[in-house]
């Protein structure tokens, strides 16, 4: 008989990174035998071929708290209709027994959040129902007798769970980085670049920087602009959306760099922005394991990346000084790595990417996460 897994999660974005590791896991389980894999969800366009293992929960609630709560309460309820073998929450719901951390640490991200904001909008955030909701859910989570195993998609998300919820039994926190498709994401020849740059209507002979991400103050594209600004030789493409957008065009046209930042939206594929980028810089103030990073190391571009990033040990392997992993904020700090990587140091910071990726395949991945399960069965 085939084993039974759910997965759990609120609802589907096209651009989000969380939802695109659940359809890598959910494609690399299906390909194995004796493994049925279910999503519990409010909202989800999965590929056609998954479309018959979707569990719909009722779309409740007015508000982010409200809806927050009833998404737990029917999940759980859910539950209980069904007989699962095993069931991974990618939400925060106590009395799970696999809990996968995609999300980060909220705890931790509104502390990072408050560091120079305005008293009153520290203010918001200490008295916000929804704030509360979710930390209040977050404890409950970490500290249920139910709860087995928490799978970490990076060491600092594990690090962060033990600094606000020391309770929490270090044994149950197994770390899984995300997997990357190898085959997809190709490693980009010189005649890759020249080609995609052709198709984007970019100049062969610039040298460009890629963003990608959306919700850019979280991403840190503001840093970014900053550090732009302090250098000349770079161009930039922001792959991505911002509700604020046009706070981030202000900001490029206050600094005069505006003919240097080209903001291309959102975009389903974008493989043809790493083949034409030299270098990709993730500045995040928090984001637990950016998929962003590992794409590009394997299409061959090397990263700069903030502490913030969760996976920036990642990065670190690409010299093994740490060179190309900034203090979060440090906007100068930045400037600098974006000054000393010449020609010959973004060629070699690229065949290191790849062979840094090679090491996080989605099969990798997906036999971590079988031996997670299949332990839970002893």
């Amino acid at each position: 008989m085939n084993k039974k897994l759910a997965i759990i999660r609120n609802s589907y974005r096209p651009d989000g990174g969380a939802e695109k590791i659940i359809s890598r896991i959910i494609l690399g389980l299906k390909q194995r035998d004796r493994l049925d894999v279910s999503i519990i969800t409010r909202q989800w366009k999965p590929e056609q071929s998954l479309d018959n293992h979707i569990i719909s929960c009722p779309k409740r609630g007015w508000f982010r708290q409200s809806k927050f709560k009833y998404f737990i309460e029917d999940v759980t309820t859910l539950l209980k209709q069904y007989n699962f073998d095993w069931v991974q929450s990618h939400e925060r719901i106590p009395g799970c027994k696999i809990y996968r951390a995609g999300d980060g640490v909220h705890k931790e991200w509104l502390e990072v959040r408050k560091r120079g904001a305005s008293a009153f909008k520290v203010f918001l955030w200490d008295y916000s129902f929804y704030h509360k909701a979710v930390l209040k859910v977050e404890k409950a989570l970490f500290s249920h007798p139910e709860l087995q195993i928490v799978i970490c998609n990076s060491t600092q998300i594990k690090k962060d769970i033990l600094k606000h919820y020391p309770e929490t039994d270090p044994n149950k926190l197994v770390v899984i980085y995300n997997g990357i498709d190898l085959d997809e994401f190709s490693f980009k020849t010189q005649s890759d670049q020249s080609s995609a740059r052709a198709k984007l209507g970019l100049k062969q002979d610039s040298r460009i920087l890629l963003f990608v991400g959306s919700g850019f103050q979280r991403k840190g594209l503001n840093e970014l602009l900053l550090a732009l600004a302090q250098t000349d030789q770079w161009q930039l493409l922001v792959v991505g959306k911002d509700k604020n957008m046009g706070h981030f065009k202000k900001v490029c046209h206050q600094l005069n760099i505006s003919h240097r930042v080209t903001f291309v939206g959102l975009q389903k594929q974008v493989h043809n922005y790493y083949a034409a980028c030299d270098l990709l810089v993730h500045p995040a103030l928090y984001d637990p394991a950016p998929n962003v990073i590992l794409e590009a190391m394997a299409s061959g571009r090397g990263v700069i990346a903030s502490e913030g990033c969760g996976n920036s040990d990642l990065v670190s392997q690409l010299d093994g000084k740490n060179r190309y992993v900034y203090q979060r904020g440090d906007i100068t700090g930045l400037a600098q790595r974006l000054r000393d990587c010449d020609d010959i140091t973004l060629g070699l910071l690229g065949k290191k990417a790849r062979q840094v990726a090679e090491g996080y395949s989605i099969t990798r991945m997906i036999n971590s996460l079988l031996a997670v399960y299949h332990s839970l069965d002893k």
